[in-house]
């Protein structure tokens, strides 16, 4: 691709034929990585088709009975009806970079010709967003057949947390929730500013929070367990703006419910993702000399559980 020159460029503004580039190359800015199958979600509803239906199972319903009265042994027969629910792949996320050969020859760095990397990375911001995306979209209310998004805390709608106070208080009152529910609250999702708020009081007495290395927050985003949670710091979900450097590629500013959102908890096998990817490729290109570096990808996913997923989120909640 070709450069974006400055308007200092050689004092004329325009490229002249003793240009260079400087091997030492400036990194892209990405979303965190944060979603993966197994850790922070569930994938063992991919197939091979448009849309997948999950069987639910019904509750059989179990009788207590006294032994010792008329017909006390015998049976009472029931049947249980089991529920489908709809995980739709309708989301086609891709990318295609227009790769031109006699650039990639020119430049020092040679990077050029391993433009799929940088289109790899672009591509996995996007489908960590969308994801995230899922967990806040409309939660599946009764009768529904498709996934939905978290359910909204008791607190939601109102201003963002702004003390340890409020921020363990909502967090052990949604994960009472979800235990109430009959589930698992495993996964626990911060905006940044909530960890800051939980790290400015990490050295507290008697605090829950179980700090992990910083590499292991480089790595997967993970920083501890707080009240036996998984713990993830992500810039997925929060309102903080990223400073818009003079450098192309810095991270993309939330939108949506995700801006608002101060935490998600949630049992990980409670939310689905779906995805047929194709392979990151290069292909010859028809109408240049050079290549696309492509990624293509079909992908669904949401919550199949409302009652084990739940998400903080501020204000008036927006539709996705």
């Amino acid at each position: 691709m070709p450069e974006v020159l400055p308007s200092s460029f050689r004092l004329q503004a325009k490229e002249t034929a003793d240009t260079t580039f400087s091997r030492v190359l400036v990194q892209n800015l990405f979303k965190d990585t944060l979603f993966r199958p197994g850790v922070t979600f569930t994938n063992q509803y991919t197939e091979r088709a448009g849309q997948i239906y999950a069987r639910r199972l019904g509750k059989p319903t179990v009788y207590v009975s006294d032994a010792t009265t008329a017909n006390g042994m015998r049976f009472t027969h029931a049947q249980t009806a089991d529920s489908l629910i709809m995980i739709p792949r309708r989301d086609r996320v891709n990318v295609s970079e227009e790769v031109y050969e006699i650039v990639a020859t020119l430049r020092a760095d040679g990077r050029s010709i391993d433009k799929v990397t940088e289109v790899v990375q672009a591509f996995n911001e996007k489908c960590q967003m969308q994801y995230v995306g899922y967990l806040l979209q409309t939660p599946a209310v009764a009768g529904q057949v498709e996934v939905g998004g978290s359910t909204l805390t008791a607190d939601s709608g109102g201003d963002t947390i702004a003390n340890i106070t409020e921020f363990t208080a909502s967090v052990l009152a949604t994960r009472e929730q979800i235990i109430v529910n009959g589930g698992r609250a495993n996964v626990l999702l911060l905006a940044p500013e909530m960890e800051t708020i939980l790290l400015t009081n990490a050295s507290l007495p008697n605090n829950a929070f179980l700090p992990e290395t910083n590499e292991e927050r480089l790595r997967t985003g993970r920083i501890g367990k707080l009240y036996g949670i998984e713990t993830y710091t992500t810039n997925l979900i929060g309102a903080g703006v990223p400073m818009n450097i003079p450098v192309a590629g810095n991270a993309l500013q939330n939108i949506g419910n995700a801006t608002l959102c101060d935490y998600i908890m949630y049992d990980y096998n409670a939310f689905a993702i779906a995805v047929d990817l194709w392979s990151p490729r290069i292909v010859e290109a028809l109408d240049f000399t050079g290549s696309y570096a492509q990624c293509d990808s079909i992908m669904g996913g949401g919550v199949t559980n409302p009652a084990l997923a739940y998400a903080k989120v501020n204000a008036a909640p927006v539709s996705p």
